[in-house]
């Protein structure tokens, strides 16, 4: 699949995700870092549309996300994931997330096929007006789904802001 089409999909995820999830967007997050970092690195960009949470517990909330990212290598991957926001205090948020996403590697890094699971933690702290900055740890591989399945470690800076 070219790569340009992941893109616009994930583009278009991002803009249908009010209507499918029935709520308000929570805010949108960038990111910039290191992709594959075990091997040959390579800079990662990224955007990502969080929805409003669909359940609140004591300390935190879940809510879905919606994102594209891509390398300098021409990697790009959309994806789909599940958010659990804990609050340690007013200003520092701990993130353990978990999605599915789409894959193509296009020149960069074969990780076995187009469907990958991305699990992660992300620690932010909250400025004002409610803008995050943070880091997020990531993996990214397919599971042993396909006979291949190198993996790949990411770690990014993300600045969220919105509601």
């Amino acid at each position: 699949m070219n790569p340009r089409i992941l893109v616009l999909i994930g583009l278009a995820l991002a803009a249908l995700a009010p209507a499918v999830h029935g709520g308000e967007a929570q805010g949108w997050a960038v990111s910039l870092g290191g992709f594959n970092l075990a091997d040959d690195s390579t800079p990662e960009a990224g955007v990502e549309y969080r929805l409003a949470p669909f359940a609140k517990v004591r300390r935190g909330a879940f809510l879905p996300a919606v994102g594209v990212s891509g390398t300098s290598d021409g990697n790009v991957w959309v994806y789909g994931s599940l958010r659990f926001d804990w609050r340690l205090d007013e200003r520092w948020t701990v993130t353990p997330q978990v999605g599915a996403s789409l894959y193509e590697d296009d020149d960069g890094l074969d990780l076995g096929g187009p469907l990958e699971f991305r699990s992660g933690l992300e620690l932010t702290y909250r400025l004002a007006r409610g803008a995050r900055l943070g880091f997020v740890f990531y993996h990214l591989s397919n599971a042993r789904i396909y006979d291949d399945n190198p993996g790949s470690n990411s770690l990014v800076v993300t600045y969220g802001f919105g509601r």
